[in-house]
């Protein structure tokens, strides 16, 4: 607890600075997520256009993964419900996902 008006006045101004440097940090952080998302977008293009899904360069192992997943939570969706699992399976949409993974190549 601040004891008087200075101390008051620091503690203020350290808050202010710290939450300025916080934003400026998400700042970066989400710009260097666009650029990856970006590089991994590029990334799978080249992997679909090739149909492979490892790729070993310059010491670096490429995953191509592609998946579904579904857009309901099943549970939740049938419990209670007459006829819920018909009812799920009739509005359930499969998103495709497309996951790279960049790590260093084994050996």
């Amino acid at each position: 607890m601040c004891a008087n008006m200075k101390e008051f006045q620091t503690v203020s101004e350290k808050i202010f600075e710290l939450e300025q440097k916080k934003a400026k940090k998400k700042r970066e952080l989400d710009a260097l997520e666009k650029e990856i998302k970006q590089l991994k977008s590029e990334t799978s293009s080249y992997m679909k256009k090739r149909q492979k899904e490892i790729l070993t360069v310059a010491g670096l192992e490429v995953l191509f993964t592609v998946f579904t997943r579904p857009t309901f939570d099943k549970d939740a969706f049938i419990v209670g419900e007459k006829n819920g699992e018909a009812t799920y399976k009739k509005y359930l949409r499969d998103i495709p996902i497309e996951r790279v993974t960049v790590r260093l190549a084994k050996g």
